[in-house]
């Protein structure tokens, strides 16, 4: 004859299972933790975008009324940021941990380190560890970027 303790504990057992397993799942695909993830995906795909000067992509990827600040002090709107493409050939960038700050539910910042270097205009550049930020707006049900931003982060 079966115990009763055993008789209970399989469906007791079953039930945790069910609960931490369902909370765990929630925690992972979390909202933000999806968004995060499309968003640095697409931040990912603009970097490569700007190795093979991919105008067709950045048509489609930025906002008209975007505006950009880099790391060297120039600014530069959709329509700049297209003409220069011509003038800066990356070779290599990395970026560091990314993290995300909402702003509402149709604008997303997203945070990271950044390091690149290329060519601008036939003279080598190579900056490291600048603080990066975009910020995504959702139109239309896509998003896309309208600002970014290069800050240097001073040697210690």
């Amino acid at each position: 004859m079966r115990s009763p303790v055993l008789n209970f504990l399989p469906p007791v057992l079953l039930v945790l299972l069910l609960v931490c397993g369902s909370t765990t799942t929630a925690k992972a695909q979390s909202p933000d933790a999806q968004l995060l993830a499309e968003l640095t995906r697409l931040e990912k795909d603009s970097w490569e975008a700007m190795k093979r000067g991919d105008r067709e992509f950045f048509r489609t990827y930025m906002t008209a009324d975007f505006r950009g600040f880099f790391a060297d002090g120039t600014t530069a709107d959709r329509d700049a940021f297209l003409r220069n493409l011509d003038d800066f050939s990356l070779s290599e960038y990395s970026m560091g941990d990314v993290s995300l700050l909402r702003v509402n539910a149709d604008a997303v910042m997203i945070l990271y380190r950044l390091s690149y270097h290329g060519l601008h205009k036939g003279r080598p550049v190579k900056l490291s560890n600048i603080e990066s930020s975009s910020l995504y707006v959702r139109r239309g049900g896509k998003w896309l970027e309208i600002f970014y931003q290069e800050t240097v982060v001073p040697a210690p």
